[in-house]
């Protein structure tokens, strides 16, 4: 089993690290085929002297092979680089934007399994009935729906006309605790789960119905075993098996949605920085954070593949 496991790892982090470095090196062609870093740190009032004085002190005439190559080799050894728009290092200032959006993205995954899984058992259980139909059509509409609105509606009734949690903003739990920082958390979190639910309850669903079509099934059921131990003991863990696939693939629409929901709840986390990076032309903390999510996408993914290898038996004997 270690060796199954160990053989599939290596094989994924073969496939993850040429996919990481094509990845990053496309956005740094493109981002730099764009615009112009020694004009965005000169600024507007600039010469065309002071521009290229700028452009040759910081390597910017160089090949663009050549500046990936010197970026690449100061990530392996821990620098990102400095902003151009921000006093600090990329380093710091990802750090300093980062705890707000770790809170919120696994605060609303915690949110979407426990209510997916909680749905998923209420209408796999019983498929075909009025729950059954309420559910699947709630999970169309949840999925058509962007967050950003889903955020929006949630600030006009939650925030402003029963004001029960902040329309906006974040406060850290150093600052105020962890109950008063759950509450800036809470509309945005629901927002960015939304998605996350409808997809998560489809795909249990679909998976218990199948688990309960197979053989061992009426075994276990021919055996005497009583239908809560048919679940808990067999169904259960296999069924559970896609659906741990389905958070691994969702960490790319985690970090996209958090994108639009920081912005619109004022969160000042990694969303909020990457579209005022990308707004601002900061190309140094752009590729960062581009590296930084291709590699959490990547990881999640492994993660995933190995929680599921290890709840399917009959996958762990094809990996």
């Amino acid at each position: 089993m270690a060796v199954l496991v160990l053989r599939h790892v290596i094989g994924r982090l073969l496939l993850a690290i040429p996919m990481l470095l094509a990845v990053t090196f496309g956005t740094f062609v493109l981002l730099y085929s764009i615009g112009d870093p020694a004009a965005a740190i000169a600024g507007d009032s600039a010469s065309a002297e002071e521009i290229e004085r700028i452009r040759q002190d910081n390597g910017f005439d160089r090949p663009i092979v050549a500046q990936y190559a010197s970026w690449l080799g100061g990530v392996l050894t821990g620098d990102l680089g400095d902003s151009i728009r921000n006093r600090g290092t990329v380093g710091h200032l990802v750090g300093q934007h980062l705890p707000p959006t770790l809170f919120l993205a696994v605060l609303a995954m915690g949110i979407a399994i426990l209510v997916a899984v909680i749905a998923g058992i209420a209408v796999g259980l019983r498929p075909g009935g009025w729950l059954d139909k309420a559910v699947s059509m709630l999970s169309v509409l949840g999925l058509a729906v962007p967050n950003f609105l889903v955020g929006l509606a949630l600030i006009l009734v939650f925030a402003i006309w029963i004001p029960i949690y902040p329309a906006g903003g974040y406060r850290s739990v150093s600052e105020v605790g962890l109950t008063t920082s759950l509450q800036y958390l809470v509309l945005p979190a629901f927002a960015l789960a939304t998605s996350l639910i409808c997809l998560q309850t489809r795909t249990f669903r679909a998976s218990l119905i199948a688990e309960y079509q197979q053989d061992y099934v009426r075994t276990a059921r021919m055996k005497g075993v009583s239908e809560a131990g048919v679940f808990l003991r067999h169904v259960a863990r296999n069924a559970a098996a896609p659906l741990v696939t389905v958070i691994g693939l969702e960490v790319s629409i985690l970090i996209t949605g958090a994108l639009l929901v920081e912005v619109v709840f004022a969160v000042p986390g990694i969303g909020t920085l990457t579209i005022d990076s990308v707004r601002g032309q900061d190309f140094p903390v752009v590729q960062a954070l581009v590296a930084l999510f291709g590699a959490i996408i990547l990881a999640a993914n492994l993660v995933a593949d190995l929680v599921a290898l290890w709840l399917n038996p009959m996958a762990r004997s094809k990996a």
